[in-house]
């Protein structure tokens, strides 16, 4: 048997949760950070070439959503390879 007690103390159950998060955001946060700030950089030119073709008329919503795309790219990859 076992000297272990069957109840953990808040202490190692919080130690638990920072040790399983840690390998998520040294994987995730690095990944998120990348595709932030590769879409805040090549969104643009797919705005303007809406705008320059005449599609950006056609589909105003299109244009809003691609705007918002690239204000969140860069509000997340904001810190990308700092």
């Amino acid at each position: 048997m076992s000297n272990a007690s069957p109840f953990e103390s808040d202490s190692s159950a919080s130690l638990r949760r920072r040790v399983t998060a840690q390998p998520f955001q040294s994987v995730c946060l690095p990944a998120v950070r990348f595709v932030g700030f590769w879409t805040a950089v090549l969104l643009p030119f797919v705005l303007v070439s809406m705008l320059v073709t005449g599609l950006a008329g056609q589909s105003p919503s299109l244009v809003g959503g691609l705007l918002a795309c690239n204000v969140a790219g860069l509000v997340l990859g904001r810190d990308y390879n700092s």
